[in-house]
């Protein structure tokens, strides 16, 4: 019992961390010098990182612990006694699951789209270019401090143009909504994986943390610039980090603490297709949106799938 609440400490501990790692995003604009981390083609880096991550751990190994859970529960032992049809079946399920997950975040988008309609255009290419040339103009007249940016004690603020300072702000608190939306499946997923395995738990906790710090930047940034407030901007942050405990009382309430093997199938494989569809339907075309190179969002991501593999390796070395 001792050994089973502890792991379920443990995955809310991380749930809670992954999540609030948005808010280390939105902390660079506390700092004028890390304020220059909110430039677009950095930003458009940091999300290709975060997609590889995603996609690696997603398919490279929670995947297989599908599999795995779905041939224990089938069988009721283990692989070694699991015959082809427990194997196939297993795999199947596996399957319907990822499909039924990628569903999940596709219904999520369309509650999105039908709350806010006007969000595609204000987190258009059009708008990102808005944000790429109002932080081009303010970095090239005052550099990274920013400085003139804070409004407090007089000073004024440079988005004087009122049309520019209406599109920041809300896309920020657009991509803030949109975020905490799509962090209630995340913080599911970080449950789920860390109350059924610690290294996987961990794995699962920096890969949604890598891609929650650039999130929470994109929020933080717009609405700053737009408003020079910075504790409007750190508020929606936090809002959109909230989202993510959250998921993880929702992961307890279906899971609870992760001992059924067809439960930890079934989550494990609607993990994998909320990580997989989030990657590929948001990650990387907002890496794009961001980022005007190819290659280096192209690099990025591959990167982001080393980290991934090196750090399950370190993992397993230390014994996780």
């Amino acid at each position: 019992m001792v050994a089973i609440e502890s792991r379920v400490a443990l995955a809310f501990g991380l749930n809670i961390a992954a999540g609030l790692s948005t808010c280390i995003g939105g902390i660079i604009i506390f700092n004028k010098k890390l304020v220059y981390l909110a430039n677009p083609s950095s930003l458009g880096i940091a999300f290709g990182v975060a997609a590889g991550v995603m996609i690696f751990i997603a398919l490279g190994d929670i995947f297989g612990e599908s599999i795995n859970a779905f041939q224990e529960g089938l069988d009721g032992k283990n692989e070694q006694t699991c015959d082809k049809m427990c194997k196939g079946n297993s795999k199947v399920f596996a399957t319907i699951c990822f499909i039924s997950g990628a569903g999940i975040i596709l219904l999520i988008d369309f509650i999105i789209h039908k709350i806010s309609p006007d969000i595609d255009t204000e987190l258009s290419i059009d708008k990102i270019n808005t944000f790429r040339q109002k932080f081009s103009q303010i970095d090239s007249k005052y550099g990274s401090g920013l400085d003139e940016l804070q409004t407090s004690h007089g000073k004024k603020n440079d988005c004087e143009d009122g049309a520019t300072k209406q599109t920041l702000n809300r896309m920020g608190i657009l991509t803030a909504l949109a975020i905490a939306i799509h962090n209630i499946p995340e913080g599911v997923t970080t449950y789920t994986g860390a109350v059924k395995d610690t290294k996987l738990g961990i794995a699962l906790a920096i890969a949604i943390a890598l891609h929650n710090i650039p999130e929470g930047v994109a929020v933080a940034a717009p609405i700053y610039f737009a408003t020079g407030s910075k504790l409007k901007a750190f508020r929606w942050t936090f809002i959109s980090a909230l989202a993510e405990p959250v998921g993880g009382i929702i992961g307890w309430l279906i899971a609870g603490d992760g001992l059924n093997a067809n439960v930890n199938g079934i989550m494990f494989g609607l993990v994998v297709g909320m990580m997989v569809t989030i990657s590929i339907k948001e990650l990387i075309p907002t890496a794009h949106r961001f980022c005007l190179s190819r290659d280096k969002v192209t690099y990025s991501i591959l990167f982001g799938m080393c980290v991934i593999a090196f750090s399950l390796i370190l993992l397993d070395y230390a014994g996780v």
